[in-house]
């Protein structure tokens, strides 16, 4: 899969009030900075180098930037949650012509390979299972439902089963096993969000480059909680599952039991039509990657989907 690379704002673009106040917080000036790839924000994001010996991991954006609201929410959440969650410590927050800044303490290690190596993949699926552990129920209020997050943007099967076509996609750009299926697929994207419910918090993109592998434990901690809302927890092992590269590995064991499949068959649905959506939109200028990622998407739903149906 194509290497992640976004377009970045760099550190010295930064307004001197930001800078400033940043390093006004700290006590110590910044000597260097380090950007950091993944994700597909368009702002600085990166690990500043300070002239006391400390590091620090920097995120900041413009606050009229389209996903600006994403960052008001991981400061919120990364903020409250529990000392025991595998994730790096928010240090602070600030607003500072024009821009919104979070700094936190630096993840140690480095991103996982990409296909998955199975040392890594295990580390991660348990680093969840601590998440799951201390974060049921959620101990942030006033979060999203999966649902709400999702909400509006998992109409796709059932544009195609009633229109022949859900914004860019018309029917006959599916595969022949979707349309063999659209009615089915349709009838359970209506009730997805009735399904797929819980009281976890769940982060919702548990990608590979929002996690950290320490080389010296052999553990896992994960980053950006901007899209975080409560549902199942099981839900956050299906997205590492879906959005990074497994190398041909069979998602279904690694997913573990679950009470039941009809959620898990619902949220793979409403992924799947989500993906199927966004993978026929361009790319971001800045992330031209972003549409690639979206493809991988589909085709890893739509093939953990058809396998699951075929063995019922």
């Amino acid at each position: 899969m194509t290497s992640m690379r976004t377009q970045r704002v760099a550190w010295t673009e930064l307004p001197a009030a930001v800078t400033d106040e940043f390093e006004t917080r700290l006590g110590t000036a910044v000597i260097g900075f380090e950007e950091r790839q993944g994700g597909f924000s368009f702002g600085v994001l990166g690990v500043a180098f300070l002239a006391d010996g400390d590091q620090v991991f920097v995120k900041a954006v413009r606050d009229d930037a389209g996903n600006v609201q994403d960052y008001r929410t991981e400061a919120v959440v990364a903020a409250a949650l529990p000392r025991a969650v595998p994730t790096p410590r928010l240090r602070f927050v600030f607003e500072a012509a024009g821009w919104f800044l979070l700094c936190f303490d630096v993840a140690p290690g480095a991103l996982p390979q990409e296909p998955w190596q199975m040392d890594e993949l295990a580390a991660a699926i348990d680093m969840l299972a601590v998440c799951a552990r201390e974060l049921t129920p959620s101990p942030v209020g006033g979060l999203p439902t999966l649902g709400e997050r999702l909400a509006g943007r998992c109409e796709t099967w059932r544009g195609l089963a009633r229109d022949g076509r859900s914004g860019p996609v018309a029917v006959g750009d599916v595969g022949e096993w979707e349309r063999r299926h659209l009615s089915r697929l349709a009838s359970v994207e209506a009730v997805w969000s009735d399904v797929v419910v819980g009281d976890s918090l769940v982060h919702f993109d548990p990608r590979f480059d929002n996690i950290v592998i320490d080389p010296a434990t052999g553990t896992a901690r994960i980053v950006d909680w901007g899209r975080a809302c409560v549902g199942p927890a099981w839900t956050d092992k299906v997205c590492l599952l879906l959005q990074s590269d497994l190398g041909g590995l069979d998602p279904e064991p690694l997913l573990g039991p679950v009470a039941e499949p009809e959620p898990v068959d619902a949220f793979l649905v409403a992924l799947a039509g989500y993906w199927t959506l966004t993978a026929a939109l361009p790319g971001l200028a800045h992330a031209p990657h972003l549409r690639e990622r979206r493809e991988h998407g589909r085709r890893a739903t739509i093939g953990w989907l058809r396998s699951r149906w075929a063995s019922a």
